[in-house]
């Protein structure tokens, strides 16, 4: 495939395209995503969510009775140029929240990018993807990805053409020494092709009131990370956890105003 030169065309900058990503599971990168998405979408824009994670919750949280698991960005790699990507849109059960669904055979992309593409053009899928379906993707007001732990060929090619890379983290070791490695990771391949570093933000997520940040505070200084930080927490909630699957409930039900006033504070940094 000779498309190099053809995708190193930068993004027009109409949709925003954020990325929900840490190495690190468990640290609420789905929880964050989807509860994202509906606020974007209470406020009436159009968004779309892709679901890179094979075990695919948020496509469980989102799908409706006769959404079809198997359309998922696999089908768009092993085709990339003849099969558009509004073939694996689908609609949510939400108003404004469409939906690119995620199964076990999203686990193929990878098999797919290492035997179908030459080395030198394998992180520039995902421009090739958003060049052939710009007007499709374009007409979106945000493209919001839930990615799963670790960071694969497929996962790095989103991450590369995203307008900002969200990583949730907790007062955990291992939330955070994943960012390094991310980081090392984009540098390298950016200065390789010659393009932008995404903008990279970190928020402290499900944060209980007496856990001690100190430790991880200090590292963030240390390591220069103290301005990726997003300074608003979102707090932990035993309550909050249990009716999480209600995806409206956070700003629908007035007990929770404590994550709803967090939530709504996270994007206006964001948005």
């Amino acid at each position: 495939m000779k498309f190099l030169k053809s995708v190193m065309e930068r993004k027009t900058i109409i949709m925003k395209m954020i990325s929900f990503c840490n190495k690190k599971g468990g640290v609420g990168k789905t929880t964050l995503c989807k509860n994202v998405a509906y606020k974007f979408a209470l406020d009436n824009k159009k968004v779309l969510v892709i679901d890179l994670d094979s075990q695919g919750t948020i496509t469980l949280e989102l799908q409706q009775d006769n959404t079809d698991i198997n359309k998922t960005m696999a089908k768009i790699i092993a085709s990339v140029e003849d099969i558009s990507i509004d073939k694996v849109i689908q609609k949510s059960k939400y108003k404004n929240i469409d939906i690119i669904a995620s199964s076990e055979n999203v686990r193929k992309s990878i098999f797919l990018i290492k035997d179908l593409y030459e080395e030198k053009e394998k992180y520039f899928i995902g421009d090739l993807i958003y060049k052939i379906n710009k007007n499709t993707l374009d007409g979106y007001d945000y493209v919001l990805i839930d990615y799963p732990p670790t960071v694969d060929e497929l996962s790095l090619n989103f991450l590369l053409i995203s307008d900002l890379i969200l990583i949730p983290i907790n007062s955990g070791l291992g939330s955070y020494k994943g960012i390094v490695d991310l980081q090392n990771t984009l540098n390298y391949i950016t200065g390789i092709d010659k393009r932008e570093m995404p903008v990279i933000k970190l928020v402290f997520n499900n944060i209980k009131d007496n856990e001690n940040t100190s430790n991880i505070l200090e590292w963030l200084a240390e390591k220069k990370y103290t301005d990726f930080l997003i300074l608003n927490h979102i707090k932990h909630s035993d309550t909050f956890i249990k009716t999480e699957n209600e995806l409206s409930s956070i700003w629908e039900n007035p007990y929770y105003w404590r994550q709803k006033q967090a939530y709504e504070e996270l994007i206006k940094e964001i948005k």
